[in-house]
């Protein structure tokens, strides 16, 4: 919504922004499972919009031959807070990295989300296409078993 935003009123230059909590397994031939928690918010005109959800998936790692690329795919489920109502949704991403250091890493994170708030409030339920930009740090990297 900051580039285009919606049909909805909400002009470009309404802030939408997502925090993701992120666990990775352990690296193999193609790459690592991921395991996470996402917390996102939109300053919408009518009401603010927070969605609290979980995610998994996968990291496949090498890609074009070049380990510093991965692609994650991942499918999650949350909880969009709206107007005073709680609503289940459905979520699907695509997450494009590129490692900048060995603990940062550039982030495009493409998502699908189920809007059962625009059900609730319009009628119809919506699938709503975003991209966010940001940068992943890792803040601590636990040790594997012996």
């Amino acid at each position: 919504m900051l580039v285009f935003g919606d049909n909805l009123g909400n002009n470009a230059g309404t802030v939408n922004f997502i925090t993701r909590l992120k666990y990775e397994g352990n690296d193999k031939n193609l790459g690592y499972f991921i395991y996470g928690l996402e917390y996102e918010k939109a300053f919408l005109i009518s009401s603010s919009y927070t969605r609290y959800g979980a995610f998994s998936g996968y990291t496949f790692t090498d890609v074009f031959r070049n380990y510093n690329f991965q692609i994650a795919p991942s499918l999650g489920i949350g909880n969009i807070q709206r107007e005073g109502n709680n609503l289940v949704s459905w979520s699907a991403s695509l997450q494009l990295e590129y490692f900048l250091s060995d603990a940062v890493k550039l982030s495009f994170l493409n998502q699908i989300t189920e809007r059962t708030d625009l059900k609730f409030l319009y009628g119809k339920v919506k699938y709503r296409y975003s991209f966010f930009l940001g940068i992943e740090i890792r803040l601590f990297k636990l040790k594997p078993k012996d």
